[in-house]
């Protein structure tokens, strides 16, 4: 049984290469990084930005104690890429048998429509690397862990905005922010690397999967209803015009989001980055680049946050949107 990795306060050793700094070569000294061998170090991942996959790896090394905590103990989904963003890429959820068990374990969960899914699981920064030889650009995270797959353990509320709406997805963060903050509920920002925010709050004590969902969901409901100009829960693109979905689906056995310092297959290198609310003015949600999130590393993110206590969170929630007269009907998105 792989164990929950303890989060350090101290900043991460030194960089084994000078030159990988902002402000120089992106160049990496040696192909090995934690005895895991780096194969095709040159190719190309980030063609425009001349980023290597050596490099990719460097940097996946470098903050890699940091990521760990946020994807040790979960069934990964990994985002490949491994001739670079300028081929296609494609999502992978099973682990084959030749992935080595020193470094992967494997998770099997039932298919409803028969067979089975394997997942990787990973406990090491050397799991990271191994994955980053494999072309994977971005870590994709279930909110609960292996061993106590019933009880999520963080919310994440995904603001999903028109195209070129910075200033509308900041808007409903904050707006997103004072909903949650007046119902208890502490949340810090990340940067997803791609077009909005996520919001994210820890769980301490958890009801399971239909109360997160609950409180996902309903305070997104909520919120929406009082500012229908500004955001929706509406799932069709088609319904939503020029409002921010809040994404709440997140919050489902299995359902992944982006991990924190993930990087993402985007033109320009940009990493999914937790930022405090003070920065949400400054920080775009695909301003922080591979250089930059380097140089964030060291402090960690939601650590001292109150967490949610889904116990009574859930029934408070169910409450509000009754006497709202919202009713949450039954969603799947793969039906709608």
């Amino acid at each position: 049984m792989i164990e929950k990795p303890e989060v350090a306060d101290e900043a991460p050793p030194e960089l084994p290469d000078s030159r990988f700094t902002r402000h120089g070569s992106w160049g990496l000294s040696r192909n090995t990084l934690r005895s895991v061998d780096i194969s095709n170090p040159d190719r190309l991942i980030f063609p425009e930005q001349g980023i290597t996959k050596a490099d990719v790896a460097a940097y996946y090394e470098r903050v890699g104690e940091s990521l760990l905590p946020f994807v040790a103990g979960r069934a990964l989904t990994v985002e490949r890429y491994p001739k670079g963003i300028s081929e296609k890429g494609f999502m992978q959820k099973n682990a084959p048998d030749h992935y080595p068990e020193s470094l992967i374990e494997r998770h099997e969960v039932p298919k409803d429509d028969g067979g089975t899914t394997v997942y990787p699981v990973i406990d090491s920064v050397e799991g990271i690397l191994f994955f980053a030889n494999l072309g994977v650009i971005t870590f994709h995270v279930p909110p609960s862990r292996v061993d106590d797959w019933a009880n999520p353990d963080w919310i994440i509320w995904d603001l999903d905005p028109p195209e070129g709406r910075v200033d509308l997805v900041r808007e409903a963060a904050r707006t997103l922010n004072e909903a949650l903050l007046e119902r208890g509920i502490h949340t810090q920002p990340m940067t997803s690397g791609s077009k909005g925010y996520h919001l994210r709050a820890t769980v301490a004590s958890s009801d399971g999967w239909e109360a997160a969902a609950l409180v996902a969901r309903g305070i997104a409901a909520l919120a929406a209803e009082g500012n229908p100009h500004l955001m929706t829960i509406e799932f069709r693109k088609s319904e939503r015009g020029e409002r921010v979905f809040v994404d709440w689906l997140r919050n489902a056995p299995y359902s992944t989001s982006v991990a924190p310092w993930s990087l993402r297959a985007r033109d320009g290198a940009p990493v999914a980055t937790p930022i405090s609310w003070e920065e949400l003015d400054e920080v775009a949600p695909d301003d922080v680049r591979l250089p930059d999130a380097v140089e964030r590393i060291g402090g960690v993110p939601w650590k001292g946050m109150t967490p949610v206590d889904l116990t009574q969170a859930a029934p408070e929630v169910e409450g509000q949107l009754a006497h709202a007269g919202i009713a949450l009907e039954p969603f799947d998105r793969f039906r709608s």
